[in-house]
């Protein structure tokens, strides 16, 4: 099995908005796929990054840096998304309906961004800063080497 690092973001019930947003990424790999809760999703997968996982502290760095350039493209992004995670196997790490069912426990997605409305409704955690106009996160960390 493939252990992929990829930016998601999932768009709500429009296909159009995962569209948008996978213009925005353009020269990026992207692709646009729905899930089982009627969501649309932009994934972003940047290439030459290992698909095993980070295994080595060199294939954490390089994810990171992967990770960093693509929120600081996700800061400008149309906004079109309601939230968005960076890292490894998060393509449809959560349907809307988990991720507010999850309410407590939105902040051990370290990278987790969230529109305002979804923040609000989840009890405006401190722990999520601002992001971009209508976005709030929790700082990406970046990724750390797991052996194996």
């Amino acid at each position: 099995m493939a252990w992929i690092f990829a930016l998601n973001a999932e768009c709500g019930g429009r296909e159009t908005h995962a569209r948008d947003l996978a213009r925005h990424f353009d020269g990026w790999p992207a692709r646009v796929f729905g899930d089982s809760g009627g969501g649309w999703w932009c994934g972003v997968a940047p290439e030459g990054l290992s698909t095993n996982g980070a295994h080595t502290p060199e294939e954490a760095a390089a994810m990171t840096a992967a990770g960093r350039r693509l929120y600081w493209l996700l800061r400008t992004a149309p906004p079109v998304y309601r939230y968005a995670l960076a890292g490894i196997e998060t393509d449809e790490f959560r349907t809307y309906d988990e991720l507010m069912a999850e309410r407590e426990d939105l902040t051990v997605f370290p990278g987790l961004v969230v529109s305002e409305d979804i923040w609000a409704a989840t009890g405006q955690r401190a722990e999520f800063s601002d992001f971009a106009p209508g976005y709030r996160w929790i700082p990406y960390r970046g990724e750390t080497h797991t052996r194996g």
